[in-house]
């Protein structure tokens, strides 16, 4: 696997604007999948009251230390984010140090996807390979993300694949939608034609009025020659 130093990196002003969507999105999803984690910690008592407690205050931890990142990912200071400031650890620490919490594996989700952001597929590869999520949509994300590095690196057909799981995966529509375009474009890209159109129109059919809908629509008349 190429090595992570040997990887180019992209200015702010090439980040893919969908890397930067997802990262919101999921930032978003985790809030509330947190929380429940944390009431369900509080509310479990016993015989497992001292390791509950140590993994409560390690998740505190985690999520204390993640959120000091957030403003460098919002800013799309995507290496800072990585590697960390003299003040703060970055995605790359906390994912290692708290990776048993859900801070840490949601640092390992918002890492492969910052390491993608930079033009580092191999890099995110590595990373989103080893990340378990028990939420639907976190575990879609990450098959999405390995959908999008296997596409930056024209492996065209494993794309379209992990793109059809993550949409299969995911709860949210909006995201099924999002996904099974983009498997859709990716089959294309490969050179399966007719798959793409069943796909493209699957899309229409079962997401109306969603983004995935429009661009599966546009991608038909193209398609089609039309307008």
């Amino acid at each position: 696997m190429t090595q992570m130093q040997t990887e180019p990196s992209k200015s702010p002003e090439q980040i893919k604007p969908d890397a930067t969507d997802n990262l919101l999105y999921i930032v978003i999803k985790y809030k509330n999948a947190l929380i429940a984690a944390l009431v369900l910690v509080a509310a479990i008592g016993g015989g497992t009251a001292f390791w509950l407690n140590h993994q409560k205050a390690a998740e505190q931890e985690a999520s204390l230390k993640l959120s000091n990142v957030a403003p460098l990912l919002d800013r799309g200071e995507y290496r800072k984010a990585i590697d960390g400031t003299q003040t703060n650890p970055g995605l790359k620490s906390i994912s290692g140090k708290y990776g048993g919490t859900a801070s840490g594996r949601m640092s390992s989700l918002l890492l492969a996807n910052a390491y993608y952001a930079l033009g580092q597929p191999d890099s995110a590869l590595a990373v989103y390979k080893g990340i378990s999520m028990k939420n639907r949509d976190l575990a879609a994300a990450v098959l999405a993300g390995t959908g999008a590095c296997q596409a930056e690196k024209k492996q065209f057909a494993k794309a379209a694949s992990a793109y059809e799981e993550a949409s299969e995966k995911a709860e949210n529509k909006a995201l099924k939608a999002q996904y099974l375009v983009s498997a859709a474009d990716n089959h294309l890209d490969s050179g399966k034609r007719e798959k793409a159109l069943e796909l493209y129109k699957k899309t229409v059919a079962d997401y109306p009025g969603s983004t995935g809908a429009a661009l599966s629509q546009r991608a038909l008349w193209q398609m089609s020659g039309s307008r």
